[in-house]
């Protein structure tokens, strides 16, 4: 009896090694092989299912960042952009407004920009995008950006990229995103997104 006790806390011990051992992500080349249609084939960008496990790493010249550094880029100043998703993909085409149940919970002075991640984008959103950044940086390229969503979203990983492509230096991908900054115990706060100016 004393014997299969032991069995069974040898047993529950390597059970929750197994728990408790980390998740290690994929490098995106590995996810590109495996699943190209998954990615556009001339950009790179996630194209589909953006809602899952992100990768480990990202081209140059944005860089991956964890909760701390994004803490400590936001102290110094750095622009935190949001580019999760609206309800609807779309904007309203006669108000500019975004559908939404109401303010998302995010970073702290974040500026909230939907649907500038996804994998293709219209010439419409482009153009919000780069009115936005040059706004928000008053057209300093090297001007610190910390692009985010929440954890396992694709969408922070396309729009990083695209920043970067935009001709910002400093462009840093916080791939847990909101996520990351609650498991840190700090604070989210109210926003509510940019509406889009209608020509």
């Amino acid at each position: 009896m004393q014997w299969m006790g032991q069995g069974f806390l040898v047993t529950m011990a390597v059970g929750l090694a197994v728990v408790a051992s980390p998740v290690f992500a994929e490098t995106y080349q590995s996810i590109q092989q495996r699943r190209p249609d998954l990615f556009h084939e001339s950009t790179g960008f996630r194209v589909a299912r953006h809602r899952a496990p992100t990768p480990e790493n990202i081209p140059e010249p944005a860089k991956v960042i964890e909760a701390g550094k994004a803490a400590d880029l936001l102290s110094n100043g750095a622009i935190a952009i949001d580019v999760s998703g609206a309800l609807q993909s779309r904007f309203d085409e006669l108000e500019g407004t975004w559908l939404v149940r109401g303010p998302r919970e995010s970073l702290p002075g974040a500026v909230w920009l939907p649907e500038v991640g996804r994998g293709v984008l219209e010439a419409d959103m482009i153009r919000y995008l780069e009115t936005n950044l040059a706004a928000l940086t008053s057209g300093n390229k090297d001007h610190g950006i910390i692009v985010f969503c929440m954890a396992d979203c694709w969408m922070s990983w396309n729009a990083a990229q695209r920043i970067a492509q935009l001709g910002y230096r400093s462009v840093f991908w916080f791939r847990d995103g909101t996520n990351g900054w609650t498991d840190l115990d700090r604070e989210l706060a109210p926003v509510l997104p940019v509406p889009v100016e209608i020509e």
